[in-house]
């Protein structure tokens, strides 16, 4: 165990080490969840024990995170208010990167009515973007005003893309892209769940999947290029907890991983995630990737 840990450790060190920062200069990794563990995770039960037993402790947690100062009151972490863990993982099979997160808050604000999955932004979520080839640059809302509309529809999330997803869903859609390539808000490519139980704190669940592109043509899926998710790849990324406590659209707080302004515009304002494969711990029988990553503190 203590050479399983000692080579985790170096790994991981070696890999923050070999990269470069869209903001700051962390690297977050993400690790594989192997074929055989993907098995194991209900992404519909609205229980996070499953990812606790197979990707081990949360990813993140506030301390990761910036309160946003130009957002509604701009609100600081107090885990009174708002508490939250994520969980990231990422599948070279199919192809996709998953996130859960678990989140308390004292006010829990969801009055959406579903069938506008693109919209739940509004209300207490989660925001994911990802930017899969690292390029950067002003993905949404980006429209010239000698654009057609066929050319600012094009452009809109093409090189990076940005999901809203929501704890609680009356029509079972829990996370939408908001471009205009439909063919991305479903199965294969992406789905999950939610739920939330309790009040005055309101405990939250959400479990999904998304699947990356360097190059989205909304009107043609098969000429639109997929992030080829491997071993050593570096992509950007960025998740959002948004806070609201008074009503829909009326921010209290939100937070983000890079501390930046406007990211769900310009993709340079992004952190670095490095993709761990399963199969860099090869001599190791019997024990998933995630496991592995769980002994780096034993």
């Amino acid at each position: 165990m203590r050479l399983i840990s000692t080579f985790c450790l170096m790994l991981a060190l070696v890999l923050a080490g070999t990269a470069h920062a869209h903001i700051g200069e962390k690297v977050f990794l993400i690790f594989e969840i192997p074929d055989a563990d993907l098995g194991d995770l209900d992404l519909f039960d609205a229980d996070i024990s499953d990812w606790e037993d197979v990707v081990g402790d949360a990813s993140l947690t506030p301390e990761d995170f910036f309160a946003d100062p130009t957002v509604g009151d701009g609100a600081q972490y107090d885990p009174a208010d708002m508490d939250y863990r994520v969980w990231l993982g990422w599948n070279n099979t199919n192809n996709r990167l998953y996130l859960a997160a678990e989140r308390t808050d004292n006010v829990y604000i969801n009055e959406y009515a579903g069938g506008a999955p693109a919209s739940v932004w509004q209300h207490d979520s989660v925001e994911f973007m990802v930017d899969g080839d690292h390029s950067g640059g002003q993905y949404n809302f980006g429209n010239s005003e000698t654009m057609t509309d066929e050319e600012k529809a094009l452009n809109q999330n093409r090189q990076a893309q940005k999901w809203n997803a929501i704890f609680d869903s009356p029509d079972g859609r829990f996370l939408g892209y908001p471009g205009r390539a439909d063919w991305l808000n479903s199965p294969p490519l992406s789905d999950g769940g939610g739920g939330s139980v309790g009040e005055g704190p309101t405990t939250s669940i959400l479990e999904i999947y998304v699947t990356p592109y360097d190059d989205i043509i909304f009107a043609d899926q098969e000429g639109s290029v997929a992030t080829d998710l491997e071993a050593g790849h570096i992509i950007g990324f960025q998740i959002a907890m948004p806070d609201f406590d008074e009503a829909p659209q009326q921010y209290r707080g939100y937070h983000t991983l890079s501390g930046q302004a406007a990211t769900f515009r310009y993709a340079e304002r992004f952190v670095d995630g490095q993709l761990v494969g399963a199969g860099d711990a090869t001599a190791v029988e019997d024990r998933s990737w995630a496991r592995i990553k769980a002994s780096f503190s034993e």
